[in-house]
């Protein structure tokens, strides 16, 4: 079965995924939100498409393909595409949205993607798009901006109060807004992180031998000084004026769009419900177990990523119409729920015959068999 799923039945699948994805909505799908995780190998042989890159599970020396998904802001799918394993994820945003673009029937849309797709040639990209209809928030990497307006972020003076956690500032980059948000909460999260890795560090520092591991960790290295790293007599110590730098940043965030049709807290909202695409990554990898993958044919590595997207698209689809047409119920619920309905099967040696005899079926149970519109028989009955 496997062999059968080509390029053309993927191409076929997204499009499928799409309709039936934008025939739920009354209205069109305006807001896309996009990613891309890795999917890693139970082998160490590279080839063309299965390569060793950047690995978000840690597994570096480990072949992975990259997978790019983009899923509306009800967290159903919409699209999906592939990309061999050294692909920097900045590079993957454009690709997928020509696939859009020539596919799919899109009128105004809103992008929205982490600061891993923030780069020069990807908001040239975006920006051309724009008279089409389409715009863009996009995170920002905002300690890598100019000086001068580093300057600005970092002037609290330029913030205003939204709520008793949340101050925002508005600053121009290339002709759009750059919104900062500072939040006193995720100050004390940032704090917190840093200090902890730091005390790690100081733990490990006693036990540590080799200069390497902590030149491999990236958790350590920026906040330490290496003397003398050729001598046998190397010196590590913590860097003081890098951890006063840092702390500058705490609690903040950039957030970049070239949308003017909607207001500051709509542009926070929208990014701060990116983790609707981050959620698929964490169900197709841990519920759906799409990886470790144990193919290393391109075509078979292929369909096995197809009929994983698939099956995520089937209980996506499924919970939205649970909680359209019944209740809000989490996939594990809807799960536990349905390997509930059991029934078992009585032989009657004497006449040969058979019956079966259901389960108590719970009330939540029935509710989705109706509402999928599958019959659902409670009372004994026999099948031969």
């Amino acid at each position: 079965m496997m062999d059968k799923i080509t390029d053309k039945s993927i191409e076929k699948l997204n499009e499928l995924v799409y309709k039936n994805t934008k025939s739920l909505f009354r209205d069109k799908i305006d807001v896309i939100y996009f990613d891309a995780t890795t999917l890693y190998f139970e082998s160490f042989t590279e080839d063309e498409f299965k390569k060793n890159g950047y690995s978000k599970d840690n597994k570096f020396n480990q072949p992975q393909v990259v997978l790019a998904l983009m899923v509306t802001k009800e967290g159903l799918p919409v699209g999906y595409k592939t990309f061999s394993g050294d692909t920097f994820d900045g590079h993957t945003l454009i690709p997928a949205l020509n696939d859009v673009k020539q596919y799919y029937d899109l009128d105004k849309v809103v992008y929205v993607a982490d600061a891993g797709m923030f780069n020069k040639t990807n908001l040239d990209e975006l920006e051309k798009l724009k008279d089409d209809g389409i715009t863009y928030i996009v995170g920002a990497r905002i300690k890598n901006m100019t000086k001068q307006l580093k300057d600005k972020i970092t002037n609290f003076d330029n913030y205003r109060p939204i709520n008793e956690d949340l101050s925002i500032a508005v600053f121009d980059f290339q002709g759009n807004r750059l919104l900062v948000t500072y939040s006193k909460e995720r100050a004390k999260k940032d704090r917190y992180e840093r200090e902890k890795n730091i005390e790690k560090f100081v733990n490990r520092l006693k036990k540590e031998k080799s200069l390497k591991g902590f030149l491999n960790n990236n958790g350590y290295k920026k906040y330490i000084e290496i003397e003398n790293r050729k001598n046998c007599n190397t010196k590590i110590t913590i860097d003081e004026e890098k951890i006063k730098e840092d702390e500058i940043w705490d609690g903040l965030k950039g957030i970049i769009t070239n949308n003017t049709d909607i207001d500051e807290q709509e542009v926070i909202n929208q990014y701060a419900n990116l983790w609707q695409v981050e959620e698929p990554f964490r169900i197709t990898k841990h519920d759906l177990k799409i990886r470790p993958i144990y193919h290393w044919k391109e075509r078979r590595i292929k369909a096995h990523i197809a009929i994983s997207f698939m099956a995520y698209t089937l209980i996506r689809h499924l919970e939205h119409r649970v909680r359209l047409q019944y209740k809000k119920l989490s996939l594990q619920q809807i799960r536990k729920t349905l390997l509930s309905v059991q029934a078992s099967i009585l032989h009657d040696k004497k006449t040969n015959k058979r019956y079966v005899l259901p389960s108590n079926v719970p009330l939540d149970a029935e509710k989705i068999y109706k509402l999928m519109d599958v019959s659902l028989k409670t009372s004994v009955y026999r099948i031969m």
